[in-house]
């Protein structure tokens, strides 16, 4: 098997090679370690390098996920070997961020979780979400916001609440983007303010139910003032 850095790199490892090192105190006559010999820091080094992007992974391909989706990784890595395989995995889940295909599939996010092995869910630090906040969502965010809350190692979460569904932007933490139905920024009627009472509190809820997060975002948030105290909260460690 073959692993293949971006071109830009310009190197080829097979796995049989030897690496052209000189090893201190080694006879020139001895053949140096090969890729698998090597310590697992450095191991841990090239697969970060072959297993990680800046832009946001599909956790679960759905109606949304386009057939040209590519992540551009090297997941042959994970087949190699089972030290490879352990060594990689926390590195695929813990180093990137995981998202849905749209805002039109965000609602379904507690099922992707929810089809993604245990182990592998306790691994995921990082989040990105477009959620259209439509009626149906809203439907569904409490069990969105339950799952969510099992991700015990989660330490950055960014809401940020868009118009449209529009385009995910690139991060390193979740975004939930939410779209407020007409009229509710005005506060509109008994039944805009019951909704934005129960909204703040599955919110609330998330965000200090997360025990190890760090980074927090709410932006464009209908209420706030809501959104920078618990932003505050967040970037003062839970103090005050």
């Amino acid at each position: 098997m073959v692993i293949t850095f971006p071109p830009s790199s310009k190197l080829h490892f097979k796995l049989s090679d030897r690496l052209p090192t000189v090893v201190p105190g080694r006879s020139r006559s001895e053949p140096p370690p090969d890729l698998l010999s090597l310590r697992s820091s450095t191991l841990k080094l090239i697969l970060t390098y072959l297993l990680t992007t800046p832009t946001p992974l599909v956790l679960r391909r759905d109606a949304s996920t386009p057939a040209s989706y590519r992540t551009g990784l090297t997941f042959s890595v994970l087949l190699v070997n089972r030290r490879l395989y352990h060594l990689a995995l926390p590195i695929l889940y813990g180093a990137n961020t995981f998202t849905t295909s749209s805002a039109a599939t965000s609602y379904d996010f507690d099922a992707h979780l929810l089809a993604t092995p245990g182990r592998l869910r306790a691994m995921i630090r990082s989040v990105e979400l477009n959620i259209d906040w439509g009626d149906r969502l809203w439907a569904k965010m409490p069990l969105v916001a339950a799952k969510l809350l099992e991700l015990k190692g989660l330490k950055s979460l960014k809401l940020h609440i868009v118009g449209g569904g529009g385009e995910l932007e690139s991060g390193e933490a979740i975004r939930i983007g939410v779209v407020t139905r007409r009229g509710r920024a005005e506060g509109e009627g008994f039944m805009a303010v019951a909704m934005l009472k129960a909204e703040k509190k599955v919110l609330r809820e998330l965000v200090e139910g997360l025990k190890g997060l760090r980074v927090f975002e709410l932006k464009g948030f209908v209420d706030g003032g809501f959104a920078r105290n618990l932003e505050e909260w967040i970037a003062r460690g839970r103090k005050g």
